[in-house]
């Protein structure tokens, strides 16, 4: 029989663990190891592992795939506790959320006979530790594949089918693009959510604020619940690229800033909204990748019919109350200059 070996059972492991008893085709044996022996009862409860070894070089012994589950700084303590126990040929691969260190650690610790793909499953929950696990977690979710150099293409292909068996749409990329990709779309949401709620939560005005505050800002600041642990090893170990990022991001906040605070043309305010609403709609009905909006759709206020069709009745009208207006004070700018000419 199979045995597979998971180092760390909380919601990914854990999820790994009942995607593969749902969805891995004939009997597979799955040994849990976790540091927590909560974590590592009640994935043994839910039947996401066999049974559990608390020592994780015991955990990994006859093992033929060895999946490591941790926070990332821990990621090299668990590969040099099972470097002496991993058997020739088995092929080991991680969740981390960052993936240069990892491989580099990888290349460091894991002893010749073995192969290592890096790995990183796109999904997740603000929701901790093995009871908020699911079998369908990683359905439909892109999972990331970061071999090394000369990696045996058979463990390329095991890594590849696990990432299939449990749901997910397997994406091969190198681990520095990988590490600067996520910082944009999964660290700097995460640190600008953070970020938000600790501006609102600090002000004096909190205690009112929390009142008003509903859904808007509960979506908005959602991440800031993000495992500590898990937070804090992404921000050391994809430090630079955030930090880029950020620094991005205040950029297009400056620029925001100074549309709303001109007050100078409030059809281009308007044009500058709906656009990026069109942008982020295209995006939620799945425009992704190299499809993409046309960048000049809204050069040009459209025909009534071609804008309600783009922005729905309401935004188009007010597309044309905003050109009125603006139309209406040129006019009169115009009258003014003409009778000062006179003057």
């Amino acid at each position: 029989m199979p045995r597979v070996a998971i180092i760390g059972t909380g919601l990914i492991g854990a999820s790994i663990g009942l995607g593969l008893k749902a969805n891995a085709a004939g009997n597979i044996e799955i040994i849990g190891s976790d540091r927590y022996r909560d974590h590592a009862r009640q994935a043994e409860a839910a039947r996401a592992v066999d049974r559990s070894e608390p020592n994780p070089a015991k955990a990994v012994e006859g093992a033929e795939l060895v999946i490591i589950s941790v926070p990332i700084l821990g990621i090299r303590e668990v590969m040099e506790q099972i470097a002496g126990s991993l058997v020739p040929g088995a092929i080991v691969t991680d969740t981390g959320s960052t993936k240069a260190d990892v491989l580099r650690w990888a290349a460091e610790t894991l002893p010749p006979h073995v192969a290592f793909v890096g790995g990183h499953p796109m999904a997740g929950k603000t929701e901790h530790g093995p009871r908020a696990a699911e079998a369908t977690l990683f359905e439909d979710a892109r999972w990331v594949i970061s071999p090394p150099r000369h990696t045996p293409p058979d463990a390329v292909d095991v890594i590849h089918s696990l990432a299939k068996t449990l749901g997910a749409k397997p994406q091969f990329m190198d681990a520095m693009e990988h590490d600067a990709y996520v910082a944009a779309i999964s660290h700097l949401p995460m640190v600008a959510a953070t970020a938000l709620f600790r501006l609102a939560r600090g002000s004096e005005a909190w205690p009112e604020l929390s009142l008003l505050a509903s859904t808007g800002f509960k979506d908005t600041t959602r991440l800031t619940a993000t495992d500590p642990a898990m937070a804090h090893d992404i921000m050391l170990t994809n430090r630079e690229q955030i930090v880029h990022w950020l620094r991005r991001y205040r950029e297009a906040l400056r620029d925001l800033e100074d549309e709303i605070a001109s007050g100078a043309d409030e059809n281009a305010l308007f044009r500058s909204i709906s656009e990026t609403n069109l942008q982020y709609t295209a995006y939620r009905e799945g425009v992704v990748g190299r499809r993409e909006v046309h960048d000049d759709i809204l050069d040009e206020i459209p025909e009534p019919g071609m804008m309600d069709l783009l922005l729905g009745g309401a935004l188009a009208e007010r597309a044309r109350e905003l050109q009125k207006r603006a139309d209406e004070r040129l006019s009169e700018s115009e009258r003014e200059m003409r009778y000062l000419g006179r003057q």
